[in-house]
């Protein structure tokens, strides 16, 4: 018989090699259990991949859409962008001739309405006196000299005896009094010689205005010449020119003393700014000055000239001048052609100037004789 330790052993060994196989089987189980598991998760995984996969396709394939798209809406945009410009230029450059065609339709209106005023206005009686300038250079200028100044001015009363003649005398550029007034006094004939235009202030090339007279120089002038009137020369012009101001007390001097002596004043100037300046010196001597348009002007055209200060002045007139052809075409004014200088003196006269006054000497006179132009402008006027 086995003793109960013995037995007691054995059965406490086969317990425990229950328990083995026991574990052992559950192991096993668990084992294959999250093998199974395990394997599940690897096929979900591996699906999961697949569907990233799929999506990273359709990610790539969308993108290279977009891409395509962006570059498609870039290119367009741009396209679209240098349409848009190249309209709006087209539209500015419409706009610029449209403004330029608006301009040109100004310009002819103001045409037709200069042509229509000379046209109805044809047979105007206003026109009386016409002044000739004359000079007296020097030796060495003989076509600028007038050896004899009676002679000279009787050549013009026998073309033309319908209007007031005047002479406009310059002596050497008018630079010094004492020696102009020893030449009027000597070859004007006296206080019931020949009537005249005196110049009393003009621009000049120098510093100062050239003339300047005093009223002592005009009372000294009214001596020994047939002063009839006086004339102020472009001078506001000149003072604008050089920034200065202008000596309205010297004008408002020279305008008393004018009404005091029953003189009158031509008072010519070339730039459309110095009209209203005029309108504002000459107050309350408008009945005395008349307000020339020089065609010496590079602004306006002689008859828009003349159209402008026929509106703006009681009393006006013109200074017809062969320097238009210089200030136009910058060529000697012995060049203008006199068909075209008398085109310019006529619409004044059809306007209703009241005087005409013409310059340089040297383009109606050579050393005093008349030339062909003087005869057919006077042929012209009458």
């Amino acid at each position: 018989m086995m003793s109960g330790k013995k037995v007691v052993g054995r059965n406490v060994a086969i317990a425990l090699g229950i328990i083995c196989i026991l574990l052992a089987v559950s192991l096993v189980g668990m084992f294959a259990n999250y093998t199974s598991i395990i394997s599940v998760k690897d096929n979900t995984i591996s699906s999961l991949n697949s569907q990233v996969s799929s999506k990273d396709s359709q990610i790539q394939t969308l993108t290279s859409q977009n891409n395509q798209l962006q570059t498609w809406l870039n290119g367009n945009v741009t396209s679209l962008n240098s349409q848009i410009a190249d309209l709006q230029s087209q539209v500015a450059s419409a706009n610029s001739q449209i403004g330029s065609l608006n301009s040109t339709v100004t310009t002819l209106n103001s045409q037709v309405s200069v042509l229509t005023a000379i046209i109805n206005m044809s047979k105007s009686k206003n026109l009386k006196t016409l002044v000739f300038h004359v000079c007296e250079k020097g030796e060495g200028y003989t076509a600028s000299r007038i050896p004899d100044v009676n002679y000279t001015y009787n050549q013009i009363l026998a073309l033309n005896n319908t209007y007031n003649i005047l002479l406009n005398p310059e002596y050497k550029g008018n630079e010094n009094w004492t020696e102009t007034l020893a030449w009027l006094t000597a070859n004007f004939g006296g206080q019931h010689g020949i009537p005249i235009m005196l110049d009393v202030f003009g621009g000049g090339l120098g510093g100062t205005p050239t003339p300047m007279l005093s009223t002592n120089d005009i009372l000294a002038a009214m001596a020994v010449c047939n002063v009839k009137w006086l004339r102020f020369s472009e001078v506001v012009s000149w003072h604008v020119e050089h920034n200065l101001s202008f000596p309205t007390d010297y004008v408002a001097t020279i305008l008393n003393f004018c009404r005091e002596r029953n003189l009158k004043v031509f008072w010519s100037e070339w730039k459309v700014e110095t009209f209203k300046a005029i309108q504002t010196y000459i107050v309350g001597f408008e009945g005395i000055v008349t307000v020339s348009f020089a065609t010496n002007s590079g602004d306006l055209e002689p008859a828009e000239g003349f159209m402008l200060v026929s509106k703006m002045f009681q009393n006006w007139g013109g200074s017809v001048q062969a320097w238009y052809w210089t200030t136009r075409y910058g060529s000697d004014p012995l060049n203008m052609p006199i068909s075209l200088l008398i085109q310019h003196a006529l619409p004044a006269k059809n306007i209703g100037a009241e005087v005409l006054q013409f310059e340089p000497y040297w383009y109606f006179f050579d050393n005093g004789e008349a030339k062909e132009n003087l005869k057919l402008l006077e042929t012209m006027l009458t």
